[in-house]
């Protein structure tokens, strides 16, 4: 029987359960609250928009050395290798350079080449993730045509303190810490980690090279007068080493450098009706390319930095409730691929967004993002939706929505040539940004320990940003960038799972056609199925869970001779974890994934069997 049918049936089998649960059931409600969806608290079924929330328990059971080791196993959800090593993730078809990735709520500097690398961020960090899917520029900008990635670091929580030990395949070590204590009225984190693993993140299983990260944060949160200080500093120093070919001949080894530095500083007035913001991010990354068969170095550093300041209020009115915004933005990068070594923009934007009770279990959002930008012009983001819950534990949503992604200064003033590769680069200043429609529904019942669900989507996209070939300077084929992209992302999920005592039972199928118009072919890096099941027994000390999850074939890229597409095969995976509470204060979390050790054709990152060992105490 194949993982497709066994999803199935148990699909099937939980719809009965999902719609006759009683609210006698002990385990707590599936209805979790978030904040990214609607920058302020509400409930998952009360916003338009597809919302799935991570917690640090997951993130600990899993043994996640990185984030997407987690992520990629959310049907919908796939990874997406990024320029070097490393993955991010894409989003409703679209990939990590249309994903805005956030740090309690502030975007993080460090993208090369559009695409951010969400491996070098530690788990332990975060109490939560927050992923909300769809186009969120409306209250986040640009970069938000796929949607949003809210990563919420742990606050301090009294006093407390931990220390986490673990251990794995590819000579992973880890070793993480934290202290929470609280003086008086004020409260200080303070926590820091280091990792060691024989692989580049991204990289196929086998392939030379490593990753080393130590990172640190600390958080403070003190009362002044009628205000809440909330100040959050991080700062990770990752190395990676790794290489590449560009055929018989070209092979290189590279070592990067990578550097990152957040500060968020938020004045909370009123239980947060009013927020005063002000972050920094910072990233330096170096590149140290060696040619194997001439022995001979090139560095290649560039620096990006980000600074905004932001004001938030909240309010309510009538049984109506409204957020609004302004915020400023400065960015910079320093680069020697860039027409001039350095190069800045500022920018600016006012938001708003309301939700409007109609009566009854019925209520309509409207939002609207005007941005202006020095470097590009600006934009305007609406959005709309509905929303319907009887209390019951039914309920029915649809949104649209308008999503765009501004020009990079990489795609307006490129001027770099490799001539290992033979091609040369132009920027283009003219550029303007790229946009989308989105159209989201969702309907299902959720009731204490069971829920079942339908989502779809829609997603146009014009004007997308692509490196379009222009001619040829002798073996040179010289590229620039230019608004030539049209695409289309639709898909489908239908999903669920029941709790009943000790067991939870959960099951998803997801179906994605991304499409390029232009030439009407898939676009790469898109599987077009994927389906998880997954049975857990908890008790008081100790929980097992198992999971099968498979991803169909996957278009990775194009046969230079031919034109034909080629694929990276199925990957279907079964894996196992489980944890103990085996002393006082002390758990032991352990896990085997793709205990098979399945390695589909053509793989290119990601694969092979993994095992994991993790003991935690806390006081």
């Amino acid at each position: 029987m194949t993982i497709r049918w066994f999803a199935a049936i148990t699909l099937v089998a939980l719809a009965p359960l999902a719609l006759h649960a009683q609210d006698t059931t002990r385990t707590r409600p599936l209805d979790t609250i978030t904040v990214t969806a609607e920058r302020r608290p509400v409930r998952t079924t009360a916003t338009p928009a597809v919302v799935r929330v991570i917690t640090a328990d997951e993130l600990r059971a899993k043994g996640a050395g990185d984030l997407t080791t987690l992520l990629r196993e959310m049907p919908g959800l796939q990874l997406d290798p990024v320029v070097g090593s490393g993955a991010g993730i894409s989003i409703q078809g679209l990939g990590s350079d249309r994903v805005q990735v956030l740090i309690d709520g502030a975007p993080v500097a460090g993208r090369l080449k559009n695409q951010f690398d969400l491996t070098r961020l530690d788990p332990a960090r975060f109490e939560r993730v927050e992923i909300v899917e769809g186009p969120q520029s409306t209250l986040y900008g640009s970069t938000a045509l796929g949607g949003v990635i809210n990563l919420i670091t742990r606050a301090p929580n009294g006093r407390h303190a931990e220390a986490t030990t673990a251990g794995g395949s590819y000579g992973q070590f880890d070793l993480s810490g934290r202290v929470s204590m609280l003086t008086g009225s004020t409260g200080l984190a303070l926590s820091g980690g280091h990792r060691h693993i024989d692989i580049a993140p991204g990289n196929a299983v086998g392939s030379p090279g490593g990753a080393y990260r130590w990172d640190v944060m600390a958080t403070l949160l003190q009362p002044v007068g009628a205000a809440l200080l909330d100040v959050r500093a991080s700062h990770t120093r990752e190395d990676q080493a790794y290489q590449t070919s560009f055929g018989p001949g070209f092979d290189f080894g590279n070592t990067a450098r990578n550097r990152q530095t957040d500060v968020l500083a938020a004045l909370r007035f009123g239980a947060d009706a009013t927020e005063l913001r002000a972050h920094a991010s910072v990233y330096d990354h170096t590149l140290d390319e060696t040619d194997l068969a001439h022995g001979t170095t090139t560095t290649d550093p560039q620096a990006q930095r980000l600074a905004d300041v932001e004001l938030i209020h909240r309010g309510s009115f009538g049984g109506n409730a409204w957020v609004a915004g302004v915020r400023g933005e400065h960015e910079w990068i320093t680069t020697a691929r860039l027409t001039a070594t350095e190069e800045s923009s500022s920018s600016g934007a006012l938001y708003g967004s309301a939700e409007w009770k109609l009566g009854g279990s019925l209520a309509l959002s409207t939002g609207a993002r005007l941005t202006v930008a020095q470097r590009w012009g600006s934009d305007v983001a609406p959005r709309i939706g509905l929303t319907w819950h009887d209390g019951h534990g039914y309920y029915a949503k649809v949104g649209l929505a308008h999503g765009f992604r501004a020009p990079s200064f990489t795609e307006q003033f490129s001027q770099f040539t490799n001539a290992e590769a033979f091609y040369a680069v132009t920027g283009n200043p003219a550029l303007k940004p790229e946009t989308s429609w989105n159209l989201t529904g969702e309907a299902g019942v959720r009731r204490r320990g069971a829920e079942l669900y339908l989502r779809g989507f829609g997603n146009r996209l014009r004007d997308f940003i692509a490196a379009d070939y222009t001619g040829q300077t002798g073996q040179i084929a010289q590229f620039t960038y230019l608004n030539v992209g049209r695409a289309r992302t639709v898909g489908a999920e239908v999903g669920g799972r029941v709790s009943r005592g000790i067991v939870a039972l959960a099951a998803a199928y997801a179906y994605l056609d991304a499409r390029d118009e232009t030439n009407d072919q898939p676009l790469l890096g898109r599987a077009k199925q994927s389906v998880r099941s997954a049975l857990t027994v908890s008790r008081r000390r100790w929980t097992l869970t198992g999971e099968a999850v498979r991803t169909s074939q996957v278009p990775i890229t194009k046969d230079r001779q031919t034109g034909a597409l080629v694929y990276q095969g199925a990957a279907p995976r079964v894996n196992l974890r489980g944890g103990i509470d085996v002393l006082h204060r002390w758990r032991l979390n352990a896990g085997v994934d793709n205990v098979a050790n399945v390695v589909p054709v053509n793989a290119i990152a990601g694969f092979g069997r993994r095992w994991f060992a993790a003991l935690t105490w806390a006081n």
